[in-house]
């Protein structure tokens, strides 16, 4: 009788067929007990080899397959729930889907105790306001409180948002306590990083955009600077162009590293995207030239 291995488990992932791939490795190295052909037997398809086609990403799993797959997989109830949502989280085509079923995912018990830090880096990265909460914690006229915070956010936020930013910030690690109602960070610098990467980092990015329109007509010209301007490249040069808007970015971060006063908190937004394509006859729709 088969056996699934138990030196495998979903709740480590965030890409199904990353956990397929090390789960057949495992499977393998139990002799005599795994093979494709059994594997369908056992979960119901007709394919001995489609375990292989979704597990090199040839294949995705339908709401049909997937009851089937956790079957062949021998997960338990809790197991399969987590899988569910993985395998819809990882084959989602919008963000708004993406972020859905993360959320489900951080839902799970046994995936918050294994990364314990993972909701708070979440919440961190979803609302706007909370960098800036932790950059007003350093302001020489900080009182330290809530109610300050708030008081000096624009546009404006409650004092329960504040109170629940820092607690996410000292959890994280990102601020501690110095003294009554002083803080300091724990690092001068930080940054998402040059790739958006996860859901979480996306959330950030869509916040910042939406706050953007929401601020754009509210503050006067000499407060702020919006620019915008329209080249042309060739697409091979685009990495250039990229590296070029990651160096300026690390020389804005060590000119606000050795500011020992701040009173502003400022936010400083860079987008750099395609906005044609290079060969027009082969997009869908599209005219042939």
């Amino acid at each position: 009788m088969f056996k699934a291995p138990k030196n495998v488990s979903a709740f480590h992932y965030q890409d199904y067929r990353q956990f397929l791939r090390d789960w057949y490795v495992s499977a393998k190295s139990r002799r005599g007990a795994f093979s494709l052909r059994a594997f369908s037997q056992r979960a119901g398809f007709t394919s001995p080899n489609y375990f292989k086609l979704v597990m090199d990403g040839d294949r995705n799993l339908s709401e049909d397959s997937i009851p089937k797959f956790m079957k062949g997989l021998g997960l338990n109830k809790q197991e399969q729930e987590f899988f569910h949502n993985l395998v819809l989280f990882n084959q989602a085509t919008t963000h708004e889907k993406k972020d859905h079923y993360y959320r489900r995912l951080l839902q799970s018990r046994k995936f918050r105790q294994l990364k314990p830090f993972e909701k708070s880096q979440y919440e961190f990265w979803s609302a706007w306001y909370y960098p800036i909460v932790r950059e007003l914690l350093c302001f020489k006229d900080c009182d330290g409180t809530p109610e300050w915070i708030a008081a000096h956010i624009k546009p404006q936020v409650t004092v329960e948002q504040v109170e629940k930013a820092m607690t996410v910030l000292k959890n994280l690690g990102l601020i501690e306590k110095t003294g009554s109602n002083k803080w300091k960070q724990t690092s001068s610098l930080m940054s998402t990083g040059p790739e958006v990467s996860s859901v979480i980092l996306m959330n950030y990015h869509y916040g910042l955009l939406q706050l953007a329109r929401e601020t754009l007509d509210q503050l006067p010209p000499p407060e702020r600077d919006v620019s915008a301007m329209t080249i042309g490249i060739a697409r091979d040069r685009l990495p250039w162009l990229k590296k070029m808007i990651q160096d300026f970015r690390q020389e804005v971060l060590k000119f606000a590293s050795i500011e020992d006063n701040p009173d502003t908190a400022v936010q400083l937004d860079i987008q750099m995207f395609p906005l044609s394509i290079k060969d027009a006859s082969k997009q869908e729709g599209g005219t042939p030239s």
